[in-house]
């Protein structure tokens, strides 16, 4: 689709469409992994890394609301920031309690974790300037939401001690 010169995010809906897949697939784990947390081990668990994967379901369900109203709605630039917003807050705080279950086997390796996924998304988000300089904006915009919340909901209670 063409890029909206008021727009700072390009609606597509074809993205939209795998994006609708992609929360469905990731929602189902989600069930099955908290499942499987509050059947095994729900006190040795910690909380901070639960709230982190259910937030995440609610928030891919709304992203999959919003991206599925795309298909059919004609005004769809607040669905597709609605979506955007909801499916990357989902999805990186799967990633961070990925990362922050790490610590209960190694430290180190949990560090390494992190700071891999910002190396590779920092690959990732030059390799899009690269190819669409025309969106520069967009893609440090979205490196940096990205590094925030990793920073916040994982490097930060990593480095604070905050998980024993």
């Amino acid at each position: 689709m063409a890029r909206n010169k008021n727009n700072f995010f390009e609606v597509n809906s074809h993205k939209a469409s795998v994006r609708v897949t992609i929360n469905s697939i990731m929602m189902g784990s989600l069930f099955l992994v908290l499942t499987l947390i509050w059947t095994d081990a729900p006190v040795k668990t910690n909380s901070f890394i639960v709230s982190q994967l259910i937030l995440a379901v609610p928030l891919l369900y709304v992203s999959t609301l919003a991206y599925s109203k795309i298909g059919y709605s004609e005004k769809v630039f607040m669905w597709d920031t609605l979506g955007w917003f909801t499916n990357n807050l989902g999805s990186i705080f799967i990633l961070n309690a990925v990362g922050l279950m790490t610590i209960l086997i190694n430290r180190d390796i949990a560090f390494f974790y992190f700071s891999l996924m910002i190396a590779l998304m920092l690959i990732y988000s030059t390799i899009n300037i690269i190819y669409n300089p025309k969106e520069r904006g967009e893609k440090i915009f979205k490196f940096f939401f990205f590094l925030l919340v990793v920073s916040i909901g994982g490097l930060l209670p990593l480095i604070l001690g905050l998980l024993h």
